[in-house]
């Protein structure tokens, strides 16, 4: 594959010798408003959230070197954070790398934030997984131009959870979430509120948020990304970037020290689009706790867990009957996709003909992959059981006999890529078949008719998975459909269906395919909802 240095593609270029950051209409605060200089399409104020505030923050996105493998340091884009107010535990680094800090927010706290832009072209901050006005949910619509600041605020009203935070721009010549991200603009967001604490989960050091992304590297340490042409960079743009090393919050060979207790470990698959296939190395159950959207009803015990770009997993370990001295590793195993089911283009001679075996199991699968090696250190005096019972918060399900259900069919066009009921990314487009109704519960439906899968990721709800049909995979047995969820992986040649209400807010909001490099290529759609 022709791979270029990404330090070309993003080299920082000079704004002037000295540019101060402006905040946006003389300095007011955006509430879900009309920017000045936005597209036309943005909708008029659709929420007003006033002071004061429980938490003020600044982020700054901005070029930077870290150091990552052994030698020179790497040139990476990060967020950085300054705590302006609110309580101490606000902010957290994640580790000494490129990760942006950890954001920590109760349910029921008023947020303000100003994003400074001091990259070298436009971004967005979405806030995935919250549910939030349209206007201050960092769609490709509302640009942050280099050297220039965004002012938003919002309530918090999700759930208790882990969420994240990442750029998601899109111009006339496609998207640059795949880069961007790539590059290193990517940080996560945990929600708290009284019942979960209730809970008494393991908390503090006992508390490990881990961040998975792969990367590749040059021999002199510079990230590199997707080459401009050739058969090699066309099929990485179809099946999605995979890099050569996978790191944990930033690092290579991610090791934690442990005690014989019981840790939580919150999991965020920040890959372009790597899915995971988690495991312990020594067989142990991988207990579930939670989803996307926080807690489940009650733990789930599975071999292994698969976790697609942009899910995260919240994972309950008792690292009790383990001796000090003694380690156990989790791991990515290896998997295979299959050429779906029989009959496709994968086993026909089209695209046969242009791959050869290997490159057609790099497509469809993985290879084992160790992700983290937990030492335990010490013996602990104390224990502590898991609950059995979780959320008490948890929605029934919405839907009713006459529930409508809305069919979305993904599918491929040669030569330009993956769509969505034959359509791509056309600017703030809305077809008459994408416009929802306020207040209003509804079944979509997802039928992938195309060789690969796609994790597709609603914004600003979390929605229930009501029922999946279709071909089986070496990937199935880990799927997690109880819960709450703002991604789904649908696999090839599967129908998935997820029931979802549209609340609160009205506006455009986006539904995509999360493999960066397929909504980069267009395989993305606004949808509105209206009163």
């Amino acid at each position: 594959m022709s791979d270029v240095d990404l330090q070309r593609r993003m080299a920082l270029r000079r704004i002037g010798s000295v540019v101060a950051l402006s905040t946006l209409a003389g300095g007011g605060v955006w509430f879900g408003g009309y920017r000045p200089g936005s597209l036309a399409a943005a909708e008029p104020t659709s929420t007003a959230v006033a002071g004061p505030f429980d938490v003020d923050l600044r982020l700054l996105a901005h070029p930077d070197e870290v150091s990552i493998l052994p030698g020179a340091p790497s040139k990476v884009w990060r967020y950085t954070a300054e705590r302006i107010a609110g309580p101490t535990e606000t902010l957290t680094p994640v580790g000494e790398s490129y990760a942006g800090p950890l954001i920590r927010l109760r349910r029921g706290q008023r947020l303000l934030v100003r994003i400074d832009n001091e990259l070298p072209e436009d971004t967005t901050v979405h806030w995935h997984g919250l549910h939030v006005p349209s206007d201050v949910d960092g769609q490709p619509r509302l640009p942050i131009a280099p050297a220039t600041s965004m002012t938003l605020a919002f309530d918090v009203v999700d759930r208790a959870g882990l969420y994240w935070y990442h750029p998601h721009p899109h111009g006339p010549d496609g998207g640059r979430v795949g880069l961007q991200s790539y590059a290193g603009l990517a940080g996560p967001l945990i929600i708290n509120d009284d019942a979960e604490r209730a809970l008494g989960l393991p908390d503090g050091e006992r508390e490990l948020v881990l961040i998975l992304q792969d990367r590749t590297f040059s021999d002199g340490n510079e990230l590199q990304y997707i080459g401009g042409g050739g058969m090699g960079a066309m099929m990485t743009r179809m099946r999605g970037f995979r890099g050569e090393r996978v790191l944990v919050n930033g690092h290579p060979d991610a090791r934690r020290e442990v005690s014989t207790r019981p840790y939580r470990l919150r999991l965020l698959n920040g890959s372009n689009s790597r899915i995971y296939k988690l495991a312990w190395s020594d067989g142990r159950a991988v207990i579930v706790i939670g989803t996307d959207g926080g807690l489940l009803a009650e733990p789930e015990r599975r071999r292994s867990v698969t976790l697609a770009p942009a899910q995260r997993i919240d994972l309950w370990v008792d690292f009790g009957d383990t001796e000090p001295g003694e380690s156990v590793q989790f791991v990515s195993e290896e998997y295979q996709l299959g050429m779906m089911g029989g009959g496709g283009m994968m086993e026909q001679g089209m695209m046969g003909d242009m791959m050869d075996r290997g490159m057609m199991r790099d497509m469809m699968g993985s290879e084992r992959i160790p992700l983290v090696t937990f030492a335990v250190v010490a013996r602990a005096n104390d224990s502590e059981t898991l609950p059995e019972r979780l959320a008490q918060d948890l929605p029934t399900s919405p839907v009713q006999a006459d529930t409508p259900v809305r069919r979305f069919e993904l599918g491929m066009r040669m030569m330009q890529g993956f769509t969505i009921n034959g359509r791509r990314m056309e600017g703030t487009t809305v077809a008459d078949d994408e416009i929802v109704r306020l207040g209003q519960t509804e079944i979509w439906e997802f039928v992938n008719d195309s060789m690969m899968p796609h994790p597709i990721h609603i914004h600003g709800l979390q929605f229930q998975i009501q029922e999946r049909t279709g071909s089986k995979t070496d990937l199935h047995d880990g799927i997690i459909d109880a819960g709450l969820h703002d991604t789904v992986l649908v696999f090839p040649q599967e129908r998935v269906r997820i029931a979802l209400t549209f609340k609160n807010f009205e506006g455009l909001y986006m539904y995509h395919c999360h493999n960066m490099e397929h909504e980069d290529a267009g395989m993305m759609r606004y949808f509105k909802v209206v009163a």
